[in-house]
C-alpha cells in the first residue's frame, strides 16, 4: 500500500501570521472546504487559502492556492 494522504485547508489573513487549518482524509471534502473560504474570504486584503495533501511519508503538494490580488493558483504536477 502507498502513503496514505491527508489534505489540509489553511487560511491566513497576512504573511507569516497566525492560520486557521483542517485537515481531512477525503480530498473532495478539503476541495470544497477550500472553495467555501475562497467564497467567505477570498476577496479580504491579505488572505492567503491554499489546499495542501501531506503524505505519510512527509510530501508536502500545494495543489491550489488563493489570494485576492493573483486569484487562483495551481502549480503544475511534478514531472
Amino acid at each position: 500500500m502507498g502513503p496514505v494522504s491527508t489534505f489540509h485547508v489553511t487560511m491566513q489573513f497576512q504573511a507569516d501570521g497566525p492560520a486557521v487549518e483542517g485537515a481531512w482524509v477525503d480530498g473532495e471534502i478539503a476541495l470544497g472546504r477550500y472553495r467555501d473560504w475562497v467564497g467567505s474570504h477570498g476577496s479580504l486584503d491579505g488572505v492567503l487559502i491554499r489546499l495542501t495533501e501531506e503524505t505519510t511519508d512527509g510530501h508536502v503538494r500545494v495543489i491550489r492556492a488563493w489570494t485576492k490580488d493573483h486569484g487562483e493558483h495551481q502549480p503544475s504536477p511534478a514531472s
